[in-house]
C-alpha cells in the first residue's frame, strides 16, 4: 500500500533530520512540539494516531523542509 510507504518515508526522514542536525531526541521533540515517547515511536517507524498536522508545520518552520517532501523523498 502506497500510504504505508509514505508513512515509513516520513518516519525515516524525521530520524534523518534529527541526526543530520545533531539534535538529541529531547531537543528534536521540543522543536516538533511532541513528547519524547512520540518521537521514539516515529523513529521506530510507528506514526502515533494522535499526531496532528502541527508536526509537519514545525518541521517546515525549523528546518525549511516542505511537508510533501517528507512523504516522497528520502532526505
Amino acid at each position: 500500500m502506497e500510504t504505508q510507504t509514505e508513512i515509513k518515508t516520513l518516519c525515516e526522514n524525521i530520524k534523518r533530520i534529527r541526526k543530520r542536525e545533531g539534535l538529541s531526541k529531547t531537543a528534536m521533540a521540543k522543536k516538533l512540539g511532541i513528547g519524547i515517547k512520540s518521537l521514539e515511536k516515529i523513529e521506530s517507524g510507528i506514526l502515533p494516531e494522535r499526531l496532528g498536522c502541527q508536526i509537519l508545520g514545525n518541521i517546515y518552520l525549523h528546518f525549511g523542509i516542505a511537508p510533501k517532501t517528507l512523504f516522497t523523498t528520502m532526505l
